[in-house]
């Protein structure tokens, strides 16, 4: 994998993510930072709630939502970086997301409590909550565009002698409510997803008879569309983020950022990354933002012409 430009440091950092217009990068570190991509210079700087671990772009990209590790949230105007509206929800617990609805006015979350929620973004309110029991919602994602949303559940583990129920997807149309979930994927193992930009397929990493495998299935049914074996990620790499235009698939393993190509899911190439934990790609262009527990990075990328 060849470097084309300088690449650019973004210091420690668990969360990346581009805005919609592509113009901005908010980098999520000790602070939150809003990087201008074409300038490589930062907007702002901020530390809006303690311990930040989860963020998303409004659809508009004039919001950014955070959520921390105890599930407080928060909503900071992207352009100004000013603290809108703190959701004083202290006590809600460690889980995933945020994610946005398409208009803008809601805001889902995931709670290892295995609470599905959603609120008013403008107020905080919670309009909806779906309970889970004996579950952990790992990951919350808009899909379609997000028309729709995406949660991963995982099952926490039963009692010896009981059969273990297999982890799964779910999809949800907004606004959420009740009975609204339909499951779309059962795969025992589940350790993280990423559905495609098209929202026709979801990619799926899990571990089976002491081993790991990437997988595609069909979003429609949940069929099973190619799988290959891979090396055990550990630590933070299991994180999948397809390509903007859907050619392949970016995995962090263990110390290094692996390509599969679609279909085939054979290894195109690889770069070598110390603890690397985030990803986001930049559609159109071969920019990709890698956070790293040491140093995230901003680099071109170019998968194309070097096999690993």
């Amino acid at each position: 994998m060849t470097a084309v430009s300088k690449p650019l440091k973004l210091g420690s950092s668990y969360g990346v993510r581009f805005s919609p217009d592509g113009m901005r990068l908010a980098v999520l570190g000790r602070d939150l930072i809003l990087w201008d991509v074409a300038a490589r210079t930062k907007l702002w700087r901020g530390k809006f709630i303690a311990h930040m671990s989860g963020m998303a772009f409004s659809p508009d990209g004039g919001r950014l939502s955070i959520k921390s590790t105890t599930g407080q949230m928060a909503v900071v105007d992207a352009q100004a970086g000013q603290l809108l509206l703190n959701f004083q929800n202290k006590r809600d617990g460690e889980g995933c997301g945020p994610a946005w609805s398409p208009c803008g006015r809601y805001l889902a979350d995931g709670g290892w409590d295995g609470r599905l929620r959603m609120r008013e973004a403008q107020t905080g309110e919670v309009l909806f909550t779906q309970v889970h029991p004996g579950e952990m919602l790992r990951g919350v994602y808009a899909i379609d565009g997000g028309r729709r949303l995406l949660v991963q559940h995982g099952v926490k583990s039963v009692d010896e002698g009981l059969l273990q129920p297999p982890d799964y997807c779910s999809v949800w149309d907004w606004p959420l409510q009740a009975g609204g979930g339909r499951v779309v994927l059962s795969l025992p193992g589940l350790m993280s997803c990423a559905p495609s930009p098209d929202g026709e397929r979801l990619a799926a990493l899990h571990h089976a008879g002491g081993k790991e495998y990437l997988s595609v299935h069909a979003l429609a049914d949940g069929s099973c569309l190619a799988t290959v074996p891979v090396e055990a990620g550990g630590g933070t790499g299991n994180a999948l983020r397809w390509l903007p235009d859907g050619s392949a698939l970016g995995r962090l393993g263990k110390g290094k950022l692996l390509f599969y190509g679609w279909p085939g899911l054979d290894v195109l190439a690889q770069e070598d990354f110390t603890y690397p934990c985030a990803l986001d790609f930049l559609p159109g262009s071969p920019l990709a933002a890698i956070g790293s527990w040491e140093s995230g990075m901003l680099m071109d990328l170019n998968i194309d012409k070097e096999i690993a």
